[in-house]
């Protein structure tokens, strides 16, 4: 039986999502030792002021900003998701680029992954009104296509590091594949969502900058800290956020296209920064 194509799109939309999660924690893991990631906790308030900034101001700005525009329900919730998530795989991308600390990026990364992962669950059927949502059903989905591939690469690396070493590139490679495939199905399956949603862009370039000042200003007077905490609240978690609008908000189509538009803005904002971020770190001390 040959599957209409719509369908056909929607189950390569879904493998891809699979892909693109799951592939960039295997990637992840494969490549991290727990040195990289207990590095932060050096630096406890940083680490603090981190998750506050992470889990109640922005969460607190995301709420306040579709609580007062007039914004479409799937957009609303796109934007509360990223709000709540935090973490973002290709943060220390933007870090390296930046040439900024790059240990305490990948620190930071996997302990906001880490709480996101439980944090979500718990607050998402409470703050989106009207859903039928079950917190252990989201808990479910996140453990077991972010939390347990994490783990299991990360065990992998700190056991068999040859082989974490060979399989590694593989797993990139399926992440970058699986980026172009979703968003290749997302542009044929939503082009129409997609133009007549270009007016929200505004609305998604403040809340990124909004987000990005949070974590600049939590990182306090070090130019290093404030750099690491401005990219990995900033960027928030897209993955995560798209993951659950597109399983669990499928008649809001809408609310998984902000988390992958937030994604693009996110980069092309970010970049060119941290190019010129570089310049200015040249000279400066690496502490967090």
């Amino acid at each position: 039986m040959i599957l209409p194509a719509k369908e056909s799109l929607e189950i390569v939309f879904n493998l891809s999502m699979l892909g693109f999660v799951s592939g960039s924690m295997i990637a992840l893991g494969l490549n991290l030792t727990i040195a990289q990631i207990i590095a932060p906790f050096k630096h406890f308030k940083i680490v603090i002021r981190a998750l506050l900034a992470n889990f109640l101001i922005v969460p607190l700005v995301a709420y306040g900003l579709v609580s007062v525009l007039p914004l479409p329900e799937g957009v609303r919730t796109g934007i509360i998701l990223l709000g709540i998530g935090g973490g973002a795989p290709f943060i220390p991308i933007i870090v390296t680029t930046a040439k900024s600390h790059v240990g305490s990026s990948v620190g930071l990364m996997v302990t906001l992954l880490i709480i996101t992962i439980f944090f979500m669950p718990i607050v998402v059927p409470r703050i989106l009104d009207g859903t039928s949502l079950d917190s252990w059903d989201i808990a479910k989905s996140l453990l077991a296509i972010m939390l347990l591939p994490l783990v299991l690469a990360l065990a992998i690396k700190a056991h068999f590091p040859g082989i974490a070493a060979r399989v590694q590139p593989y797993a990139a490679r399926l992440t970058s594949i699986s980026i172009v495939v979703l968003m290749g199905t997302v542009i044929a399956l939503y082009a129409e969502v997609i133009l007549a949603s270009a007016s929200i862009l505004p609305v998604i370039i403040l809340f990124f900058l909004l987000a990005m000042s949070v974590g600049y200003l939590a990182g306090g007077r070090k130019q290093h800290a404030r750099i690491v905490l401005a990219v990995g609240t900033g960027l928030r978690n897209p993955p995560i956020a798209i993951l659950v609008a597109s399983q669990y908000f499928p008649a809001q189509p809408i609310a998984a296209l902000v988390p992958l538009m937030f994604a693009i803005i996110g980069f092309l904002i970010l970049l060119p920064l941290a190019f010129i971020m570089r310049k200015q770190l040249s000279t400066g001390s690496k502490d967090i």
